[in-house]
């Protein structure tokens, strides 16, 4: 131990010795005491994420949602889902449109795709049915809140569910749809007093509607439907956010984003009602009825309607040419009587063939146009009808005899024999449209030569189909011997749709229809609603008196008939 004393240090010694530790130990601790901090946090932060995933976890739900061919498909939920929401997650599980289905309760009630789930009525582990939706849009009554800074006030009208949030707005500032003034709501600027003086910034438009925020371009490109807005009303509340956007690099966004949306014509609502322009082509066709009153009550023999292109999405056909009283000519079967003077050639006519361009409209005249309360209640005309049809139905019929079938073609016949001449009508595949005569004496060749004049691509194949007379789709022969009023039954005014043969090309289907000398003269095709509805009202009380006087005429026969049988059977009749 006594050699170990002259290691002993002094207090000063002892000072600089741990000091100099502590220097040389200090980076040391710190490097190590840093990441213990951040293992510390991370491990902080990863339980309360899993704190998080567990409460929601124990919050979703699933429901199953069960299609056409009982395939199931199963889709978590929240209780602030959306069942919009719902009906797109199971639309891409099974690769469908989303726009052509919606979602149904096990006891067939339709559901509000605008509730979120909490709000639905629907509990855990419920089954939906995936059902396809009406191909005509619904129409939505849509109230605009306008900010205080703007005056406050709510402006109303009705739209259809495939109306864009963007476009609602336009025409609310436009002064098409509510008040008559004109707002200034999508092209609004504020001064920056960040960016110099003159910078104009874009006020974007902002939205609230049934709970959700749309403040973007994209979101203003969503339509009521997809905001699961099918029906009744709903709210929109407006605001309006100073972005960071200069004012005329958002006007270039806005005519990217909506180039076609600004052009379109206003007309949705109640002022859109009395614009006819781009009437459907079922409209227009089924509003022309045969010119004789005999045939009011049952279908028109060769009478074609309208027929659906498999192919082609249905939109709305031609507009209607301008005659006289805004009223279509009637059948032709009684031919003119002659004048002396030659009518003017009307400015749409090449080769004697009128020509009608395709609709600019999306959406149908007739779902524009306001219905009238009053057709949707029941009459006692209407319940008579009903009873006429039940007792009709359980009574017991024999079929027709030779000759009583042999009378009825001779009838037919001799009706076919009085028409002269019938308006053909040819839809083509880009739903532009021509209107020629056909004499009872043309053929279904001719008829061919004539639409393949008109096209553009008259090399390609094609054929022309029309409804027959009890409702069939038939393909119109191209042949010489086959007549069109004496064998195909056309009479009036018939509707033939082009489709394109399997070996036509892609150009042809792509392209123009009819030629440029046809198209440079293609007019719109203007119909007048409120007459057309008016006479397919006359038509329709005409066939329910024509019935009920046939019904009270069959009763009053059997009843004698069966009273004299009972007097001939007790022996009454004798003397």
């Amino acid at each position: 131990m006594s050699d170990l004393n002259g290691l002993r240090l002094t207090r000063s010694e002892r000072i600089i010795v741990v000091a100099l530790s502590y220097i040389f130990c200090a980076p040391l601790i710190y490097a190590n005491g840093k990441k213990l901090v951040q293992y510390l946090g991370g491990v902080t932060a990863e339980a309360r994420r899993q704190l998080t995933e567990e409460g929601v976890v124990r919050m979703a739900s699933n429901v199953f949602v069960v299609d056409s061919s009982a395939k199931r498909t199963q889709v978590k939920v929240t209780p602030g889902k959306y069942l919009r929401e719902v009906l797109e997650e199971a639309c891409k599980s099974r690769k469908l449109n989303p726009e052509l289905y919606t979602l149904k309760t096990q006891a067939n009630k339709a559901l509000d795709l605008s509730q979120p789930f909490r709000l639905s009525g629907l509990s855990a582990g419920a089954k939906l049915q995936l059902v396809q939706a009406s191909r005509s849009p619904s129409v939505v009554n849509v109230a605009l809140q306008i900010p205080e800074s703007e005056g406050g006030g709510r402006l109303s009208d009705k739209f259809p569910s495939t109306t864009s949030l963007w476009k609602i707005l336009r025409k609310y500032e436009d002064g098409v749809a509510g008040a008559a003034q004109k707002l200034n709501l999508t092209q609004r600027g504020a001064t920056s007093n960040d960016s110099g003086a003159g910078r104009l910034l874009y006020e974007q438009p902002c939205l609230q509607i049934m709970g959700r925020d749309m403040e973007s371009f994209t979101d203003l490109q969503k339509t009521l439907a997809q905001l699961g807005l099918n029906g009744g009303s709903a709210l929109i509340k407006l605001s309006f956010k100073t972005s960071a956007q200069p004012l005329e690099e958002a006007m270039q966004e806005i005519s990217r984003y909506f180039s076609g949306v600004d052009t379109v014509p206003a007309g949705v609502g109640s002022s859109a009602a009395q614009d006819a322009r781009g009437a459907h082509a079922e409209a227009v066709n089924g509003s022309i009825p045969n010119a004789d009153a005999e045939n009011a009550t049952i279908p028109a023999e060769g009478a074609a309607g309208p027929e659906p292109n498999e192919d082609m999405p249905m939109v709305d056909g031609p507009t209607a040419p301008v005659v006289e009283n805004d009223v279509l000519a009637s059948s032709s079967e009684t031919p003119p009587e002659p004048s002396d003077e030659e009518p003017p050639t009307p400015s749409n006519t090449v080769n004697g063939i009128s020509v009608y361009r395709a609709p600019s409209n999306s959406t149908p005249a007739a779902a524009l146009a306001p219905d009238d309360p009053a057709i949707f209640e029941p009459t006692i005309a209407h319940a008579k009808a009903h009873q006429a049809a039940l007792e009709r139905a359980g009574r017991n019929t024999r079929l027709l005899s030779d000759k009583e079938l042999d009378e009825q073609e001779a009838t037919r016949q001799a009706k076919l024999a009085t028409v002269q001449s019938v308006v053909v009508r040819v839809r083509y595949p880009d739903q532009s449209m021509i209107e020629t005569t056909c004499y009872a004496s043309e053929t279904g060749a001719e008829l061919y030569g004539k639409v393949t004049d008109t096209l553009e691509a008259a090399g390609e194949a094609f054929e022309l189909r029309y409804v027959g007379s009890k409702g069939q789709a038939l393909v119109l022969p191209n042949s010489a011997s086959q007549r069109l009023v004496r064998d195909c039954g056309f009479r009036g005014k018939v509707l033939v749709t082009l489709a394109w043969g399997a070996e036509a090309n892609e150009a042809a289907r792509r392209g123009p229809c009819l030629k440029e000398e046809y198209r440079s003269r293609a007019t719109e095709l203007r119909v007048d609603l409120a007459s057309q509805q008016a006479v397919g009202e006359a038509a329709h009380k005409e066939a329910m008196a024509q019935g009920e006087l046939g019904e009270k005429g069959g009763k009053g026969k059997g009843k004698g008939d069966m009273e004299a049988k009972l007097k001939k059977f007790m022996g009454f009749g004798k003397k």
